[in-house]
C-alpha cells in the first residue's frame, strides 16, 4: 500500500467515525426531543383537563362522558385513587391502553387495529401508535391520576425518515470524505514524489544536479537539505576518485614505458642465456600491456574531470576516410571487406580529437572481433539534427543480457577474449563518456554468434 493510499485510510477513517459520532448524537438528540415535548404537553393538557373538571363541578365518582370539555385529539381517562375509571373521553372508549408506571416519563402504546382510529394515529406499517402518560392531580381534594394520550403515527413515519435522511447523508459524506482525503494525501506526498522523480535522475554523470529547497522549512526541507548534502559527499568522493586515478595513471606510464624498454634491451643483448630470453619477451609484453592501460585509464579520467569540450566544425566524413586508410593494412591481413556508405561533406560540431579517438575504439573492435575473411560496414546520415552512425561486423556477438554492460569499465563478455583478443575493457567506456559529452546516445545490438553493430546519434550542433 502506498503512502497516499495509508494516508487517505487513515484520515476517511477518522473522519468517518468522527461523522458517525455525530450523526448518533444528532440523531439520539432529534429522537428523544419530539418525545420530551410530547410529554410536556400531555402533561399540561392533564392539570388543564382537572382544572376544567372542577370548575365544571364534575362528580368524583360519576362516570360520564367528556361533553366538549376534552379535544378529541387527545384519549383520556381520569381514574381514582383504586384505578377506576371516573371519567373518559370519546376515543378512549375505541382502544384500551394499558397503564404502566413510568414515573413523570411517557411511554409509546403500539396497537394493531382500532374500530375508527384518527388519520394522523397510523404509521407506515399499520400500526396504531399513542404516545401515553400517566399524571396525578387533584380534583375537590381527591387524588385522581389522568391517563392521557394521542396519536403519534405520524412522528414515528417523520423519525423512519430522519433516519433514512441521516443514513443518505452518512454514506454521501463517506463517499466526498473519500474522495477529498485522496485529493489532500496527493498534496501531501507530492513533494516527496517530486523528490523521488529528481533523485532517480541524479547519476553519476549528473552528481552536480540538486533538489530544489522549498519555501517553507518543513520536513521536506530538512529532507531535500539532507539528500543534497549526500549528494555533495558523493560527488566529493567520485571526483577524488577520479583524480586519483588520473593521477595515479600519469605516475605509472613513465615507469611502465622505461620498465618496457629495459625489458626489449637487455632481450637484444648477446651474452643472455637463451633459456631466458623468452621470459624476458614475456615480460616485456606485460609491461606493453601495463603501459597501455595507464595510457587508457589516463585517457579516461581526462575525459571524466573535463568540464567542457572543443565546438569546432568537424568534417566526419575525412576522419572517417583518413581512418579507413589507416586500418587497411590491418583489414588485408585479416582478409574483411569493408563496405563504407558516408556522405560527402557531412560534419558536425564537436572536439575533433575525442571523434577521433571514438571511431578509432570502434573500428578497432570491429577488427579484433571479427572472423577471418569477415565484413566490416560503415554507415553514416544526416537526419533530424543529429548525425547517426553505425559500425557493424561480424563475428562472435554478444549474448543478450550482456548489451547493456559492454560500456561499462573493465567490463569483459567472456574472460577468455580477454586472454585472446588483449585489452582492458576500457574502449567502450571512452566511447560513452565521448558521446556524452557531446549530448549524444549510443546502443549495441548484436546476434550472438554471429554480429554485432553499434549505433550512434551525434548532434549537429552542441548546446
Amino acid at each position: 500500500m502506498t503512502i497516499r493510499n495509508r494516508i487517505t485510510f487513515w484520515v476517511a477513517g477518522a473522519g468517518m467515525l468522527i461523522s458517525l459520532a455525530l450523526t448518533m448524537v444528532v440523531f439520539l438528540e432529534m429522537r428523544e426531543q419530539p418525545y420530551e415535548l410530547l410529554d410536556q404537553e400531555l402533561g399540561t393538557e392533564a392539570k388543564t383537563l382537572a382544572v376544567q373538571i372542577a370548575e365544571h363541578d364534575a362528580t368524583a365518582g360519576a362516570a360520564q362522558k367528556n361533553s366538549g370539555i376534552i379535544e378529541s385529539r387527545y384519549w383520556v381517562r381520569i381514574l381514582d385513587k383504586n384505578l377506576k375509571p371516573v371519567f373518559w373521553s370519546g376515543l378512549s372508549e375505541k382502544a384500551d391502553l394499558p397503564l404502566y408506571d413510568k414515573g413523570d416519563d411517557g411511554y409509546t402504546v403500539r396497537m394493531d387495529e382500532l374500530e375508527k382510529p384518527p388519520s394522523n394515529s397510523r404509521n407506515g406499517n399499520g400500526e396504531t401508535s399513542f404516545r401515553v402518560r400517566a399524571v396525578p392531580v387533584r380534583i375537590h381534594g381527591g387524588d385522581y391520576l389522568v391517563q392521557i394520550a394521542r396519536p403519534v403515527g405520524l412522528l414515528d413515519e417523520e423519525m423512519s425518515e430522519l433516519v433514512t435522511a441521516l443514513c443518505t447523508g452518512l454514506a454521501v459524506s463517506f463517499f466526498l470524505l473519500g474522495l477529498v482525503s485522496y485529493y489532500v494525501a496527493g498534496k501531501i506526498v507530492q513533494p516527496i514524489s517530486n523528490i523521488n522523480r529528481l533523485t532517480k535522475e541524479i547519476n553519476e554523470k549528473t552528481l552536480e544536479r540538486r533538489i530544489p529547497l522549498g519555501k517553507s522549512r518543513d520536513e521536506i526541507f530538512e529532507l531535500s537539505e539532507s539528500l543534497n548534502g549526500m549528494f555533495d559527499r558523493l560527488n566529493l568522493s567520485f571526483r577524488r576518485q577520479k583524480e586519483f586515478l588520473a593521477n595515479a595513471s600519469h605516475e605509472l606510464k613513465s615507469p611502465t614505458s622505461m620498465l618496457r624498454l629495459f625489458f626489449e634491451e637487455a632481450a637484444r643483448r648477446e651474452d643472455l642465456p637463451e633459456s631466458f630470453r623468452p621470459q624476458l619477451l614475456q615480460q616485456g609484453k606485460n609491461a606493453l600491456r601495463m603501459e597501455r592501460l595507464s595510457k587508457t585509464l589516463l585517457e579516461l579520467s581526462a575525459l571524466e574531470l573535463a568540464p567542457s569540450i572543443g565546438k569546432e566544425i568537424i568534417s566526419i566524413s575525412e576522419i572517417i576516410q583518413d581512418l579507413l586508410e589507416n586500418f587497411s593494412v590491418v583489414f588485408r591481413k585479416k582478409g574483411i571487406q569493408v563496405q563504407v556508405e558516408v556522405p560527402e561533406g557531412l560534419s558536425l560540431a564537436g572536439d575533433k580529437g575525442m571523434i577521433r579517438r571514438m571511431l578509432i575504439n570502434l573500428l578497432d573492435n570491429a577488427v579484433k572481433y571479427n572472423n577471418e575473411n569477415g565484413e566490416i560496414h560503415v554507415l553514416c546520415e544526416r537526419k533530424n539534427g543529429f548525425v547517426n552512425l553505425s559500425v557493424f561486423n561480424t563475428g562472435p556477438g554478444i549474448p543478450t543480457d550482456e548489451l547493456n554492460k559492454v560500456f561499462e569499465q573493465f567490463h569483459r563478455v567472456e574472460k577468455s577474449r580477454s586472454i585472446k583478443y588483449g585489452g582492458a575493457g576500457l574502449g567502450l567506456s571512452i566511447v560513452r563518456q565521448i558521446i556524452h559529452l557531446h549530448g549524444g546516445r549510443i546502443r549495441m545490438e548484436s546476434q550472438y554468434g554471429q554480429w554485432a553493430r553499434v549505433r550512434v546519434a551525434l548532434p549537429e550542433t552542441i548546446a
